[in-house]
């Protein structure tokens, strides 16, 4: 028998098209998830969800955004807020995917 085991870090929905990462309007810069939290969904915060579709990267915590996304909730899209892993990666169709994983029988 051949065990298989996947360890994925972030959020993972199967319907999921974007994910946001919560960043700081002024200097584009991505910070920790709860920021946005704590701000509340009224828009009026000096901190804001930037929505990245899938198939591009998101940047880790501490790196600016480069114009993969947009502040505006995605149309007739899916997404999520938050679940994206603090060191960044590729935003799949599912959802957020690290590429860490484990194989091992």
């Amino acid at each position: 028998m051949v065990a298989l085991a996947v360890v994925a870090i972030g959020a993972f929905d199967s319907g999921t098209d974007q994910q946001g990462v919560c960043v700081e309007k002024s200097s584009n810069v991505r910070v920790d998830d709860d920021v946005c939290d704590d701000e509340g969904t009224t828009g009026g915060g000096t901190h804001g969800w930037y929505y990245i579709p899938s198939g591009r990267r998101a940047p880790a915590e501490g790196q600016k955004i480069s114009g993969q996304g947009s502040f505006s909730a995605p149309s007739g899209q899916s997404f999520s807020k938050g679940g994206v892993s603090a060191d960044g990666g590729e935003v799949t169709r599912g959802g957020f995917l690290s590429g860490k994983g484990t194989f091992g029988g």
